[in-house]
Order: structure tokens, then sequence, then C-alpha cells
């Protein structure tokens, strides 16, 4: 009786990948056996991602990149979904049993207030659990009622929105890209454009009296006027960013690996500056 009102009461999940076969294995072995349907969303891997997939009862489906916020709500809409909760996970990501057993008691029970919940989770850099350097807790919206949530629209880093009431899991899922350090630099040299490129968009956004956010405003509205108007004017924030992870979020206490993500967050914050003073820069000779 209890598997029948699971599957009745039960979970989908969503796994958008591109070329992820040293890490799906491992996200879809984590759900295995219990989430009611597993979508992987494919935006044209050309190693054995398909083949893990199939191997391992998801269904596979192809849909050319519209960028992440926008693949993900194209799966939202246009995936066969039937259950009345979905849970987003990342190839590099796996739910631990005891996350596991948190979903399907609020999915099986189907009375809660929430129509979403933010999921924490815990990276794994150089081999080693990152406890602090401002990267834990990591609070992500990923499980949510079917038809109740979206991604804002951007570029990099969205943000998922619920139409209702959100909460707190207290179970954590892992991160760890088994794809090693030379994806993970090619990676964020990819999202540092991104990011780039949405700074400078906003920035010529509010210049320009489209977008508005003041310091007088709410806390979101406040954070990103601190984001976008104080944040990209401030010299040096790669160093800025490494003091404060390293030393005002405790990244010391993770040893020699605390160093050595923490720097490489530096270089990444860098990254992002020198390419929107090249936007800024080819924006004024156009």
């Amino acid at each position: 009786a209890r598997e029948r009102r699971l599957r009745v009461m039960g979970i989908a999940v969503m796994i958008p990948t591109k070329n992820e076969e040293a890490n799906l294995a491992f996200a879809l072995e984590s759900v295995k056996g219990w989430a009611g349907e597993v979508f992987v969303l494919d935006s044209g891997s050309t190693d054995r991602t398909k083949e893990i997939a199939e191997a391992n009862g998801a269904t596979f489906v192809f849909h050319a990149w519209e960028g992440y916020a926008r693949q993900k709500n194209w799966g939202l809409d246009h995936l066969p979904i039937t259950q009345p909760w979905v849970f987003i996970l990342d190839a590099d990501e796996v739910i631990t049993p005891e996350l596991r057993e948190e979903l399907q008691r609020v999915a099986a029970e189907n009375t809660c207030m929430e129509d979403g919940f933010y999921v924490n989770r815990f990276f794994i850099f150089l081999g080693k659990r990152i406890r602090h350097c401002g990267y834990y807790p990591s609070w992500n919206l990923r499980f949510f009622r079917k038809g109740k949530a979206r991604y804002e629209e951007r570029e990099v880093h969205e943000h998922m929105v619920v139409e209702g009431k959100v909460g707190y899991l207290k179970q954590e899922m892992e991160h760890f890209d088994r794809r090693g350090l030379e994806f993970n630099i090619a990676k964020h040299n990819h999202y540092s454009t991104l990011e780039a490129r949405e700074l400078y968009r906003i920035e010529k956004a509010a210049d320009a009296g489209t977008m508005k956010f003041s310091f007088w405003g709410g806390p979101i509205e406040r954070r990103r006027w601190v984001k976008h108007k104080v944040w990209p004017k401030l010299p040096m924030r790669w160093a800025f960013r490494w003091l404060y992870m390293y030393v005002l979020k405790l990244g010391i206490l993770d040893g020699v690996t605390g160093f050595h993500f923490c720097l490489f967050m530096a270089a990444y914050e860098h990254q992002i500056t020198m390419k929107l003073k090249e936007m800024r820069q080819a924006g004024k000779t156009a």
C-alpha cells in the first residue's frame, strides 16, 4: 500500500546534461528505485551520456540548448511529467539517502503548506568537502510542486521563483564534478563571460532607466543595489572576494583545500572584472 501511495503522490526528477558520462551514473543511482519519473534533458552530448541514461532506466530527451534558465523552463513545460512533485538535479549532484527519505515523506504526505523547498548542498573540491568559504551552507530551490515554479530569465546563476510559500529541507545533497580541475577551470571561464555579460546588460538597463533598484527598497532590491551599484565599482574585487571567503567566511578552517578553493573563486571574480571592463570599452567605441 505504501509503494502504491508513493507512486500516486510521487516525484519526478529532471537532470539537464551535456557530456556528463563521468557524473551521470552517480546522479541516476541516487534516484533509482524511488523516483516516479526520471528525465535526462540533454542538449547535444557526444559522449556516452545517452547510453548511461537509458541503461539506468531514465527517459532521455534531446532539446537544443537555449541557455541555463530557458532550457530548464522548456523541460518543465514540455516533458511528460505526471508526478505532483519535481526535483531538478544537476548531473554532478547526488541525493543522499537522508535527503531521499525526507523528499519521499513530503511527497507521500502531500499536506505541507509549502509549494517549494530549498535544499542545502555541500561541495567536494580536490577530494575534500568544503565546510566554510561562504559555500556552505549553499541553499538552492530545487524541490517544488509541479506548475508552481519557474526559473528567472538570466544567463547564468539563475534562480527559481515559486508561486506560493517556500520552506527549507533539513537534509543535504552532494556536489562533486568528477571531470576534474581542467574542466572546472574551463567551465568557470565560460561562466565569467556570461556573468560579465549579465552585469553589463543590467548596467545599461539601469542607465537607461528601464531597471531600478534602491538601497531603501526591500531585501531583494537592496541586495541587487549592492551587487549592481556598489560591487562593480570596487577596486581589486578579486582580493575582496578572497578575503571575504577565506577570512570572514572562515575558509581558513578548510585548510589548504580552503585556501586553494578561495583563490580559485577569486581568480573567477578577476575574470569577470576584466571581461566587464572589455565590454564597457567596446560599448564606448561602438
